[in-house]
């Protein structure tokens, strides 16, 4: 009776612990009722759970800044319902819902570190923006690192951006998707993009 007594406890212990670790490694919002095909794209997929994670505490840490002005505390909610509606619009884009979805997520955690202080207040999965100098065209590039799921490099330039997921690299840590790549041994990086030959950048200063 003791061996059964026990064998029961743990099954009960093992069924109430599984859907508490399902639920931290879930968006932050309710996948049993999710309001756009973007949401149940993001429920599907623990990358993009772990990027909704991530945006989330970024906006957090950025409305709870107390050096942030009223006006800038409204522009920045305005943003983000704005931002709701793009990534809710991902079901027609031509790159497909979990890219653009992906791609949303990133440029905006990006976009909140950029912007607000108060979002690069606390150490977490994501670091930048950092500006790179490189001797081609793109000559200015912003580049920001999360770790949140897949490890992606996220560029923007005055021209256009690239959201680049981390692939194999014999050193240094290297991002890639198609034609486009984004190779960094420590300050030094090299770009290239589509169509144009490799560009050495270098990191100019922290963001």
């Amino acid at each position: 009776m003791p061996m059964i007594r026990r064998l029961v406890a743990l099954s009960f212990c093992c069924a109430v612990s599984a859907p508490a670790l399902a639920l931290d490694e879930g968006p932050t919002f309710d996948c049993a009722d999710p309001a756009s095909q973007a949401e149940e794209a993001v429920c599907a997929s623990p990358d993009l759970a772990a990027l909704d994670r991530e945006l989330a505490r970024l906006y957090d840490l950025a409305v709870q800044d107390p050096a942030l002005s009223g006006e800038r505390l409204d522009e920045l909610r305005a943003m983000q319902r704005g931002w709701i509606k793009g990534r809710d619009a991902c079901w027609s884009s031509d790159l497909g819902l979990p890219t653009c979805v992906r791609n949303a997520y990133a440029l905006r955690i990006h976009g909140l570190r950029g912007r607000y202080d108060g979002a690069r207040a606390e150490p977490g999965p994501s670091t930048g923006p950092f500006p790179y100098v490189c001797d081609g065209t793109p000559a200015l590039v912003s580049a920001s690192f999360t770790q949140s799921g897949t490890p992606l490099a996220i560029l923007t330039w005055t021209e256009g951006f690239a959201v680049l997921p981390l692939i194999p690299a014999a050193s240094g840590a290297r991002y890639g998707e198609g034609e486009t790549e984004f190779w960094t041994k420590g300050d030094e990086a090299t770009l290239t993009l589509r169509g144009q030959a490799p560009s050495t950048c270098q990191r100019d200063d922290m963001g």
